[in-house]
């Protein structure tokens, strides 16, 4: 079983550099049992074996690294982040910020796999391990949407259980306050 240290230099990217339009405040930033969904962002890559966390399109960020592309997606976000890391570590585990339900158990499988592919949920794009030198070797113009990326970079798709009955599902993405507060209902 392959893990962090055997697929070379991991570092963790967390996506944090979106307008949160819908949310109408700063996602990064918002508390939620406690604690932000970066700091939130942050510890779980630090549970899932990753040392080295940065933050995309989050200068003021301690390891924050700019945009090239300010707002234009997270794809574009990936890439950008993949030429500046490039040299310093061999794959980034990609996870966004407003995904607060995600846990090590969705993420440490993504490392346990071929060494060198991309990888993700079957029909969930987010988290991904993403190689950084297949990055650097697309013809990135094309690129819009991170499902598009992965098809680029061949990623291997790892099969998901259903969501149980009553649970909420993992991979749920936090964008508006209607979401907000559901989030704070299912978690009493």
């Amino acid at each position: 079983m392959t893990r962090a240290a055997d697929i070379g230099r991991l570092a963790g990217l967390i996506l944090a550099g979106g307008q949160s339009s819908r949310m109408g405040r700063d996602k990064a930033l918002l508390e939620w049992q406690g604690e932000t969904l970066l700091s939130r962002a942050r510890a779980l890559l630090r549970s899932a074996g990753v040392d080295r966390v940065y933050v995309g399109g989050r200068t003021d960020q301690p390891d924050g690294l700019p945009d090239n592309q300010p707002h234009a997606g997270p794809a574009r976000a990936i890439l950008d982040a993949a030429s500046l890391l490039h040299g310093r570590c061999d794959h980034m585990l990609v996870i966004p910020v407003d995904m607060p339900l995600l846990g090590p158990e969705l993420l440490t499988p993504l490392l346990d796999a071929n060494p060198g592919k991309a990888r993700s949920w079957q029909d969930h794009p987010l988290p991904a391990l993403i190689p950084v030198a297949a990055c650097r070797a697309l013809n990135s113009d094309d690129i819009h949407s991170i499902k598009r990326l992965l098809a680029r970079l061949d990623a291997e798709t790892l099969a998901v259980a259903p969501v149980r009955a009553g649970h909420a599902d993992p991979f749920s993405n936090i964008n508006t306050p209607d979401a907000l507060a559901m989030l704070d209902r299912i978690s009493r």
